[in-house]
């Protein structure tokens, strides 16, 4: 899974305890993401421990192995957040206020819970 050029296991990992619990189909996804952004991409928050998510008042969505969130701002993060539209991914967060540094894109490409409104879903930080 981690055989790529792309990203690494260390950035990837839970920045808590170091586990890694990713999905391999979101894996391909993301990197399909990087091949047609053709720019690098730093994932600042991969997979999140259940106890890591609950110290930092998260949602567990990062528990699922299927999320990430990237370091991006202004026309980078519009262009972003197309072609992970494109490529399946079906959550998309964006914070993009506040210093450059700080802004990001969660994507994430999980199914919708029984119930749950339709994605794909975006929304604001």
């Amino acid at each position: 899974m981690f055989d790529n050029d792309y990203f690494t296991e260390e950035e990837l990992s839970c920045r808590c305890c170091g586990k890694l619990h990713f999905s391999n189909d979101t894996m391909r996804r993301l990197i399909r993401v990087r091949v047609r952004f053709n720019k690098p991409m730093v994932v600042t928050s991969g997979y999140r421990c259940p106890a890591h998510c609950a110290k930092i008042g998260s949602t567990m969505t990062h528990t699922t192995g299927q999320a990430v969130d990237v370091s991006v701002a202004g026309g980078r993060a519009y262009e972003l957040l197309g072609i992970a539209i494109e490529e399946g991914f079906t959550g998309i967060g964006v914070k993009q206020h506040g210093p450059h540094g700080g802004r990001f894109l969660h994507l994430d490409d999980l199914e919708p819970i029984q119930g749950e409104r339709t994605r794909p879903t975006v929304w604001s930080y």
